[in-house]
């Protein structure tokens, strides 16, 4: 077999660059740090740096939501100082109103202005926001107000979302990171005979109660039901029917249809259902009204007082069950309390209600702790991660400086021999 002399050069020359390449890579693994520049180098290790940076940065991403969470978690603590600091003093003047017997009507008025600058001042803390403008006790609509002032009754109700809004903290672990200002402030459980048809209150409905007191405002309250859906994108019968009856203080039940009609929220609710309650007893006035408490419907006779009733019944469809009333479901109204009954009362719903929210801040107060412990574990998984992919990917600087050398020398005795052979020639000894 013949070899040319072409042949045996390229070889060579093959070969040179081979070791050219395998110097060139080595070099850019010493500039750029890293084992594999390229997937193509080693598949199975550049899949598992991939996914050992994807799972550190969404560590990282919990502890961001652990941070955001704390801050919004103390703002609601200091909300919750401020609010008890608020029912203690409204406790004290209830104290002084029920106790003192030489207040006269004077001295009940300066107490009336004081309480009712505590319901503003509470208010306030209900509708806290933190700095990015959000209102914390709102849930999951957190750009809305937690409570607005009803204009039907003066008190304040919620308008909030209807879940508490979580954060993930870890892999499987989330917290909420704020409470709902129904839960905080609302429906909070009520020896008065002012309360709702579930023996709720809320403090609002218990501050302005001890505000009317002082006034001597001692009004009956008429019979009313609300529902306990939340309404606030509305109900849309546009292609389904939609009737039920309401019956105020034993009359004849007056059918309402609602079949064929889409309502963008409670205040476009209540507007037709109160246009339909005019209409069936015109030309007399009507007996009851439809209105909104928040984010939902409420439906009350005119008449106060022991004998005021309301009551729903379902005709066809589902307006009970998406508005969140019961089949029959109804509520007398209240007699007129007394002075010392109603302060009393008030007294009670007020205990109540601190009670609330000493269960709310021992609440926060055990996320805040959840939230400590999962960060030292979050921070102690990302410290055994980035060890994991430094020895995925990070050089041993000590052995590429010795592979390169020795490659490098590798090249250059490779070199040395092609510029010796290539001078052999038979012309040489001729």
């Amino acid at each position: 077999m013949r070899i040319s002399t072409a042949w045996a050069q390229q070889l060579s020359v093959n070969a040179m660059g081979k070791q050219q390449t395998e110097l060139a890579k080595i070099q850019q693994q010493i500039s750029s740090g890293l084992k594999v520049s390229t997937p193509a180098e080693d598949p199975a290790a550049a899949v598992r740096v991939l996914d050992l940076d994807k799972t550190i940065a969404k560590t990282e991403q919990h502890q961001s939501n652990i941070s955001t969470a704390r801050g919004r978690l103390n703002l609601e603590e200091s909300a919750l100082e401020t609010a008890n600091n608020i029912m203690f003093r409204a406790k004290d003047l209830t104290i002084q109103a029920i106790s003192s017997a030489t207040l006269n009507d004077s001295d009940r008025l300066s107490i009336k202005f004081e309480v009712d600058q505590l319901i503003e001042q509470l208010a306030g803390v209900a509708n806290t926001q933190n700095a990015n403008g959000e209102f914390i006790f709102s849930g999951d609509l957190s750009t809305v107000p937690a409570f607005t002032k009803q204009a039907a009754t003066g008190e304040y109700v919620y308008q909030g979302g209807t879940q508490q809004r979580v954060l993930q903290i870890g892999s499987s672990r989330q917290v909420a990171d704020s409470d709902l200002g129904a839960t905080v402030f609302d429906n909070i459980t009520s020896s008065s005979p002012a309360a709702d048809e579930n023996g709720k209150r809320s403090i609002f409905s218990t501050l302005k109660a001890l505000s009317d007191g002082l006034g001597a405002s001692l009004n009956p309250a008429s019979g009313e039901i609300t529902g306990d859906r939340f309404l606030r994108y509305g109900l849309d019968y546009s292609t389904a029917p939609a009737t039920f009856d309401l019956t105020a203080d034993g009359g004849a039940p007056i059918p309402i249809n609602l079949s064929g009609q889409a309502f963008t929220g409670v205040e476009d609710l209540a507007a037709e259902i109160n246009n339909q309650l005019a209409a069936a007893a015109a030309p007399a006035p009507a007996t009851m009204q439809a209105r909104s408490n928040g984010n939902r419907i409420e439906f009350a006779s005119i008449a106060t007082g022991a004998a005021s009733n309301i009551q729903i019944n379902n005709t066809s469809g589902t307006f009970l069950t998406d508005a969140g009333f019961t089949e029959g479901q109804n509520q007398a109204g209240v007699a007129a309390q007394s002075y010392q009954s109603q302060m009393t009362s008030v007294l009670g719903d007020l205990d109540a209600a601190l009670g609330r929210f000493l269960e709310t801040r021992t609440s926060v107060g055990a996320r805040m702790n959840a939230l400590d412990n999962q960060e030292s574990q979050n921070e102690k998984f990302v410290l055994d991660t980035t060890t994991t992919l430094s020895e995925t990917q990070d050089l041993d600087y000590a052995d590429a400086i010795s592979k390169f050398q020795l490659q490098s020398i590798a090249l250059q005795a490779g070199q040395q021999a092609f510029a010796q052979v290539n001078k052999l020639s038979l012309f040489n000894y001729l």
